[in-house]
């Protein structure tokens, strides 16, 4: 879709409604109850035209198994006095030419509106059928017309925006035709005062350009001879039902908080992939240009294009929705979102969110030569990320790939924190072999043997390769829970032998990260690399290390944290912190880190969040809650659409929204924490700061390590190892040795991202003008 929206002729004027103010304060995501705002995918803008009060309704059905939206129009008479002879429009923008967008921005010039060929179909059920190279899109009228029009033949929107006009009833091209739009017109007729009347459209899209009859017939079943204010209130029910009976809302919340919980749900439910097949043209981005496919088709067997594929992409959770870039399902971003599903009774969600990462396909940079001093083994979480299928990727700029081994320890934290709030076990216990072998083993074959922390990566930050991977705290951090959690699950399921290596291992890194990752007063650095230059190595992403329980909120090591954070990273809009110190710290200097950006300065949501986290954990509620309401107020005044950024210095939102793992996940984690949820230490107990080396850990029925890493880590026992061995006991070994830089690439080029997803956004606004809305305070801040 280029664009789609409804104009109206009442008192004289006719206009398209885009020329209309928008009433911001009455319009936002449609609430889900008459009880409490908010909390659906259902979009409601409000303009107010005199005395006539249109209201657009916009929502992609949850009931259409199919890529498809509705557009309604309500029209109200909100004066004293008879509106007459008003007249409702509808003009719809499709682009079924050639192109393929490689992300939202580029829509608008990489799908064309080139050969598109468009017949209508009259009667109580007006539609359009519209087909070209991109597929075919069905658009039905909600309630009978009066007239209709077809461009490119005649000016549609000039037409209405310049004069009394009604559509001119044109019959379509013959034949395919450059830029084509159609349009409806309603006779809404007289308005008493206080009365209303609805219109709308309804539009199905299918890839097959020449499968319109079936598209028309999915759209009939899904409308069922329903009008407009009825599929509203229908669509309403559905997200009604998500919340009553779908997911659960922590205790203790204020009613003030309640609003962006509720949304919160919605978000990541919107966020999700349902669809685990589609349609593939035999052609590419054009006529002629090959497309073949390694996927299979419906049946199982290879497919001959053009054919329906089955693919890996359901349960995937994006990391953010339209407008924001990261239409991707980034593991990292994945597992926040994973956990707080989980946290709020999203049960179902949750479970397919983990089985995405176990079912998707991974493991395809094992053997690339930047990973070949490692000794990469088989592994079954993606590096960075996955596209729409379920295929691994990544992306490159001047130095190289990005390649991040925090995901593994995130996806079983997330794993360990769905069987904590759900009770459900069923998924571990059935996949147990392959999460073993594939992702924990995984971690205890990556432990470097010079620092007894994981291996230099590109981590959260996505720093990329070439000289830049570097042995970040985070991601060591990350695989220390994530380990402890195997062990739990190793230990609830009789593993011993693993839950042994698991669980040493996790100590083992934890240890590491206290001597090797922490400066003279104690604080954590945000990589071995840059805390070796003595300055510059200041990363509020180590807020995961209290947040995740590795030290002891109160311990010397967490203090002296939060101090350096405060003291090096705290921004003067708001109760927060730069993500780290990189765009600052070269001045003037060689440092471990001199490719800083705005990125680095700006205050990100995730870390403010995972802070709150760690402060309450400290005693520290009244910051906590602080930075819980700033996150809030500023979501609130922007529709509840979580921004990935602040700006360091005014507040306003800034880069990509609405963000969900890094957005409304981390909000509804912290909540979920002050709740009495994710509290338990890491491997049960927090390490144990004294000076005395090889000590037990704290009273909490459990033990850990202290003083010194263990350097020298257990071999899996089971599964594939990078060689093709296998061990019948845990034994020692001082692993692979420590390689110089890496200096060859994986052998692919180009990319568009010049940091990873710490890159600019750039490019122009939201590709189609309902995302408008989407927009229109998604740059103001609100001020406490």
């Amino acid at each position: 879709m280029y664009d789609a929206y409804f104009g109206v002729r009442a008192e004289g004027e006719q206009l398209w409604l885009p020329s209309v103010p928008v009433d911001e304060d009455a319009s936002g995501y449609y609430a889900w109850s008459d009880s409490e705002a908010v909390g659906t995918g259902i979009v409601s803008m409000v303009q107010p035209l005199g005395a006539l009060e249109a209201t657009t309704f916009a929502f992609a059905p949850q009931g259409l198994e199919a890529a498809g939206m509705v557009l309604l129009l309500r029209l109200k008479n909100t004066g004293q006095q008879p509106l007459q002879g008003v007249q409702a429009f509808s003009l719809h923008n499709f682009h079924l030419g050639f192109g393929r967008a490689d992300r939202p921005w580029d829509v608008h010039e990489d799908i064309g509106n080139n050969g598109e060929t468009v017949e209508f179909v009259g009667g109580n059920e007006a539609r359009f059928r519209e087909r070209g190279f991109a597929g075919t899109i069905v658009t039905q009228a909600l309630a009978p017309i009066v007239h209709r029009g077809v461009g490119p033949g005649v000016d549609l929107f000039a037409l209405v925006d310049q004069g009394l006009a009604d559509l001119p009833d044109n019959p379509p091209p013959p034949n395919a035709v450059d830029n084509a739009t159609t349009a409806f017109q309603w006779n809404v007729g007289d308005l008493a005062p206080g009365a209303e009347k609805w219109v709308g459209i309804a539009a199905i899209h299918r890839g097959d350009p020449f499968a319109g009859a079936e598209a028309e017939t999915a759209l009939d079943a899904w409308i069922d001879g329903v009008g407009p204010q009825l599929l509203l209130a229908r669509e309403r029910g559905v997200w009604a039902d998500l919340h009553q009976d779908q997911s659960k809302l922590p205790d203790g919340l204020a009613a003030i908080e309640v609003p962006m919980l509720r949304q919160a749900v919605a978000m990541l439910h919107m966020g999700q992939v349902l669809e685990d097949r589609s349609f593939a043209r035999e052609w590419l981005s054009q006529d002629g240009e090959p497309r073949r496919t390694r996927f299979p088709g419906l049946d199982d067997d290879p497919a001959v294009l053009p054919a329906w594929i089955k693919h890996h992409g359901r349960g995937g959770v994006l990391a953010s929705l339209p407008p924001g870039e990261w239409t991707y399902s980034w593991i990292r971003d994945g597992a926040y979102a994973t956990a707080a599903m989980a946290a709020l009774g999203m049960q179902e969600h949750a479970k397919a969110s983990l089985g995405f990462y176990l079912d998707a396909e991974a493991g395809r940079f094992q053997q690339w030569s930047e990973l070949q001093p490692y000794g990469m083994p088989p592994y079954q979480i993606s590096l960075v990320r996955y596209y729409g299928f379920g295929v691994e990727e990544t992306d490159f700029n001047a130095f190289g790939p990005n390649l991040e081994f925090d995901g593994f320890g995130l996806f079983l934290w997330a794993l360990r924190a769905y069987e904590v709030s759900t009770g459900d076990t069923s998924l571990a216990d059935e996949r147990w072999e392959q999460i073993a072998t594939k992702v924990a083993d995984v971690l205890v074959a990556l432990v470097d043997p010079e620092t007894g922390m994981i291996r230099a990566d590109s981590s959260i930050w996505e720093t990329h390769w070439l000289g830049r991977e570097r042995r970040f705290t985070y991601t060591s951090i990350t695989a220390a829970r994530g380990l402890c959690d195997a062990a739990a699950i190793a230990e609830r399921r009789g593993d011993a032998v693993r839950a042994d290596m698991y669980r040493k291992t996790g100590e083992s890194i934890r240890a590491a990260i206290a001597a090797r990752a922490t400066d003279g007063d104690g604080a954590l650095a945000g990589s071995v690399e840059e805390l070796a230059t003595g300055e510059g190595y200041f990363d509020a992403a180590v807020w995961d290390a209290i947040a995740m329980g590795l030290f002891d909120p109160q311990g010397p090591i967490a203090q002296a944290t939060f101090a350096a954070l405060d003291d090096h990273l705290r921004v003067d809009a708001g109760p927060g912190w730069s993500r780290n110190d990189d765009r600052w710290d070269h001045a003037m200097m060689e440092d471990a880190t001199p490719w800083g950006s705005d990125y680095d300065s700006a205050e990100w949501v995730i870390t403010d969040l995972r802070g709150s986290v760690a402060l309450r954990a400290a005693g520290e509620a009244a910051r906590a809650d602080a930075l819980i309401d700033w996150v809030r107020e500023q979501a609130a005044t922007n529709y509840y659409m979580t921004a990935e950024t602040f700006d360091e210095k005014t507040g306003v939102y800034k880069f990509n929204s609405p963000m969900l793992g890094f957005g409304a996940g981390a909000y509804a984690l912290a909540l979920a924490h002050r709740a009495g949820a994710f509290a338990d230490p890491a491997c049960g107990a927090y390490f144990v700061e004294d000076e005395a080396p090889s000590t037990t850990g704290t009273d909490t029925g459990d033990t850990t390590t202290t003083g010194e890493p263990d350097t020298t880590t257990a071999v899996p026992t089971t599964g594939e190892t990078s060689t093709g061995t296998t061990t019948d006991a845990p034994t020692s070994t001082t692993g692979v040795t420590s390689a110089g830089g890496v200096s060859a690439t994986a052998g692919l080029t180009g990319g568009s991202s010049e940091e990873g997803c710490g890159c600019t956004s750039g490019g122009p606004g939201a590709p189609a003008a309902l995302l408008l809305l989407a927009l229109a305070r998604g740059r103001r801040r609100r001020r406490a």
